[in-house]
């Protein structure tokens, strides 16, 4: 990871910027489909009052939790629950910040204090993806998430009257829209535009459509309505360009016919040329024009440090949104950053895991996900997957998806432990990732393999890496605490290396794998209700199904 930062602000951290909190796998419902219809009706039909002409404008959120500093105990506490001293005024969205590497994070450093936040507060910058990277523009992420505790105070950002008031089941929630007309322009303020202003999530909405609101205006308080499944804003300005309100830039059918979910679709862009033709970075709008009285005066940014950006490329597969058709509502529930815990010694992560002396490569095991036969007796899928088993919706949902096949004899084994190898072609076809192929540094791998390119895109991506004596082995066994690094490091994610507490009985804190079991517990990939897990286990085919659909769904 690059480090290299500049100016007075150098920064050597230690947190993670982003925990990727994934949500449910959505659907957009009826009552979200009438929803948008009858406002769209209703807004057509309704003469909305004239509001104050613009004079400036204010935050959102005024005040978020001091996360540096929340103690574990406090990190899920509402509003009413914490002490004024617990938290800060809202950080500066500053887009280079966002992109500082966690890992150079120090603890108790006041300056670095700052960065982590921000980094925290907002989870998701404007035109973001969810691999965790801080970039703008890095995916077709068309608000800002600002996490925030249940019940925190909402308010309209400047003046303006309200277009709509919804509370839907699923979703955005409860939510509120604001049109603005005769605003100055983000890019050139002496041009005047209609913008709108929508909050999503809240947890409670104080307003009615027609009302008139002024700047800095409590509108709401803060919640996990709809689909979030964390306490955050959702905050969001589209132009006049944006055929419905909150907008988003593609529908289900279109992410479908790229071969993408929700969650890809975001990370690769998709519609990211509409999203930008629709909306404004609504946090840096409002820091333009905090509170100014005129178009022409705009807030003095911090001064921020110049970092050289280290950029993901493995892609997340995932869902948090589900996209709308024209005629429907986004439906969302964004990642949000979850406070870190206090420093604790971790030992060093070794290269690699101890492994059995390797067998000859020729009798490395058949792929998992190669595709032999795959029987299907009524809706069973396998043969020895028997209907509402356990591992039957992963094996039907990761087989409909084309990720895994059976045998020639229409099994699945699942109970057969995973090698190496077909645990990278699980992980990488679950996650999207385009293969490449080249020159392995491996001594145990042939070219002519069928899991070599497999082997050669996680090596260049740095998913995995070899052994000291060169070798991969590709048949060794891979066992929980392996997997679940590969997983993560597929996906990019950004692991916080300290961990506050054994996760399971036979996970100790200080051991190098405890940051990824941890993490899958936390997403629930992982049963949370579990005592132990047996880290140093074999992973089985059925297990390495049943995390990867975990992980593709998040509906468990």
């Amino acid at each position: 990871m690059n480090k290299n930062i500049k100016s007075q602000k150098r920064h050597d951290f230690n947190v993670r910027s982003a925990v990727l909190v994934v949500a449910t796998v959505m659907t957009a419902s009826m009552m979200a489909f009438t929803d948008v219809n009858s406002l769209l009706y209703q807004t057509s039909v309704l003469t909305l009052p004239e509001h104050a002409p613009f004079d400036g404008t204010t935050y959102p959120i005024k005040k978020v939790p001091n996360w540096s500093k929340l103690t574990s105990e406090k990190r899920d506490f509402a509003f009413n629950q914490l002490s004024d001293g617990d938290f800060i005024d809202i950080p500066y969205y500053d887009p280079q910040q966002l992109l500082i590497k966690t890992d150079t994070l120090k603890w108790n450093n006041p300056v670095d204090d700052v960065v982590r936040n921000a980094k925290i507060t907002y989870s998701t910058p404007y035109m973001g993806n969810y691999k965790l990277d801080g970039r703008e523009f890095g995916g077709s992420h068309l608000a800002t998430d600002i996490k925030i505790p249940e019940g925190t105070p909402v308010y309209a950002i400047a003046n303006g009257v309200v277009m709509k008031s919804s509370n839907q089941s699923d979703g955005f929630g409860v939510h509120i829209v604001l049109k603005h007309n005769n605003f100055p322009n983000l890019d050139n303020p002496s041009v005047k535009e209609v913008l709108y202003s929508s909050y999503s999530h809240l947890g409670q909405g104080m307003l009615s459509v027609g009302e008139l609101v002024t700047k800095g205006q409590q509108i709401g308080l803060s919640g996990r309505t709809g689909t979030a499944t964390t306490p955050h804003l959702h905050f969001q300005i589209d132009n006049s360009k944006a055929t419905y309100h909150p907008f988003w830039p593609f529908t289900w059918q279109q992410a479908s016919s790229a071969g993408l979910n929700f969650f890809s679709a975001v990370n690769d862009g998709l519609g990211q040329d509409l999203a930008k033709e629709t909306t404004v970075n609504p946090v840096a709008y409002v820091q333009k024009f905090l509170d100014a009285k005129t178009a022409s005066v705009s807030d003095k940014p911090v001064e921020a440090p110049v970092v050289a950006v280290e950029v993901p490329v493995a892609v997340a597969d995932s869902v948090t949104y589900v996209a709308s058709s024209d005629e429907q509502p986004v439906v969302d529930a964004e990642p949000v950053v979850a406070p870190e815990p206090a420093p604790a010694a971790v030992e060093p992560e070794p290269v690699v895991a101890p492994a059995p002396v390797v067998e000859p490569e020729s009798v490395v095991a058949a792929p998992v996900v190669e595709s032999p036969k795959e029987i299907i007796a009524g809706k069973k899928v396998f043969t020895d997957i028997e209907i509402g088993g356990r591992y039957f919706e992963a094996t039907k949902y990761l087989s409909e998806k084309g990720v895994i096949k059976g045998y020639e004899d229409g099994s699945f084994k699942p109970d057969q432990t995973v090698n190496r190898a077909e645990a990278l072609k699980f992980i990488l076809l679950s996650i999207h990732t385009s293969l490449t192929n080249g020159d392995l540094p491996f001594k145990d791998v042939r070219q002519s393999a069928w899991y070599a390119d497999y082997i050669y895109t996680a090596y260049k991506r740095n998913i995995v890496d070899g052994n000291p004596d060169g070798t991969f082995r590709p048949k060794n066994e891979v066992n929980k605490a392996e997997f679940f690094k590969i997983l993560f490091n597929g996906l990019s994610v950004d692991i916080d290396p300290v961990v506050t507490g054994a996760p399971y009985s036979d996970v100790p804190e200080s051991a190098w794998f405890a940051p990824y079991i941890a993490y899958a517990k936390e997403l629930k990939i992982l049963d949370p209700e579990l005592k132990e897990i047996q880290p140093s286990k074999g992973m089985t085919r059925g297990e390495v199904a049943d995390a990867m659909y975990r992980m593709m769904t998040m509906t468990k």
